[in-house]
């Protein structure tokens, strides 16, 4: 599984939970998406891990970081904490974040291109 079909499966589960209005799902995701930003137990890579797949690694990329960390590493996180933030504390005023953030995360999975990743990678990450 690549981290391309993941986003478009899990923007798709949010859109449907969002939907729905099935808050343990929701939260369910939030947990999920948060526990691999902090944890780096990302699911493709676990599943990348039991099929025998070596991951993807860019021995280039590491000479230039300025930051140690991981770019999807740190997105996961973000995403996760704004998903958190917006539909668990603020869900009254900001409604509208986590809708915004699960299409942005169903294009990207689409299309291959999320501008915070990229803004992350800009940043300094790897």
């Amino acid at each position: 599984m690549t981290d391309r079909l993941y986003r478009l499966i899990y923007g798709s589960m949010m859109l449907i939970a969002l939907y729905f209005n099935i808050k343990n799902m929701v939260y369910f995701l939030i947990g999920v998406i948060i526990l691999e930003g902090v944890t780096n137990w990302r699911i493709p890579l676990i599943i990348r891990k039991l099929r025998g797949i070596s991951p993807e690694v860019d021995i280039n990329s590491s000479s230039k970081c300025k930051i140690s960390l991981e770019a999807e590493r740190v997105w996961r996180f973000m995403i996760g904490v704004t998903f958190l933030l917006t539909y668990v504390f603020f869900q009254e005023q900001l409604w509208f974040v986590p809708w915004f953030l699960a299409f942005v995360i169903f294009g990207a999975g689409a299309s291959d291109v999320c501008p915070g990743l990229l803004a992350i990678k800009k940043a300094g990450c790897k």
